[in-house]
């Protein structure tokens, strides 16, 4: 698959087949996406991958905990929608109009895919350690988004969300991340399943006009 087309290939799949990942495929991505570059060559990363077994007790937990309404408290602060700028504001709700329009009377789905935590395949956890600089944190993003195209390539589908490390002592717990380490950031990966209509959900992007500058 040519970069241009993993890109386009690439969008948020909110719900997957039960169709296993080769565990052969999780360790490529990993390796694929290790070029991301980073500050100075820092590469602050460690990656946890939740399979089998513990990626069912991560889902029971979460189903159970979201079931009780137990509060989220993720180690990276969660902004509310008024703290975010006025252009990021619209675009918030536009998405929010677009899906909407798109579900209808489905619109449930969206929270039945959260509270399983979409019937991923495999839970990806990226984490810092604490303390990281801001720094880190962007080379996480680059990390994030290169994991991302690296499994699109193999014609695997990701959901980067808050609802994956909405949890995140249980998630330390279970995946034996030292106390030290922040959770900072988590991805679904599985197959996306044609059976669910959320997943020809399809967000739309500004034109590049609006948002970039080329002074000569």
């Amino acid at each position: 698959m040519e970069f241009k087309e993993a890109v386009n290939y690439r969008q948020s799949i909110r719900y997957f087949t039960n169709q296993q990942i080769a565990p052969d495929d999780l360790k490529e991505i990993v390796q694929l996406t290790q070029r991301t570059s980073s500050w100075a060559n820092s590469q602050p990363w460690q990656v946890y991958i939740a399979t089998g077994q513990t990626l069912e007790k991560i889902k029971n937990h979460h189903l159970a905990a979201a079931q009780q309404g137990v509060s989220g408290n993720s180690d990276f602060p969660v902004a509310h929608r008024t703290q975010w700028g006025q252009q990021a504001q619209k675009n918030m709700v536009k998405w929010g109009q677009d899906l909407q329009t798109y579900l209808g009377d489905q619109m449930p789905q969206m929270s039945a895919a959260q509270a399983h935590l979409f019937n991923a395949a495999a839970l990806v956890y990226l984490v810092l350690p604490q303390g990281a600089t801001d720094w880190s944190v962007y080379d996480l993003g680059a990390f994030s988004q290169t994991l991302m195209l690296a499994a699109a390539e193999k014609k695997i589908d990701s959901m980067p969300t808050y609802e994956i490390v909405r949890y995140p002592d249980a998630v330390r717990d279970l995946m034996d991340i030292p106390a030290d380490q922040q959770v900072a950031m988590g991805i679904a990966l599985g197959y996306r399943d044609p059976a669910y209509q959320i997943n020809g959900f399809r967000t739309k992007r500004t034109t590049e006009s609006t948002i970039l500058t080329i002074k000569d």
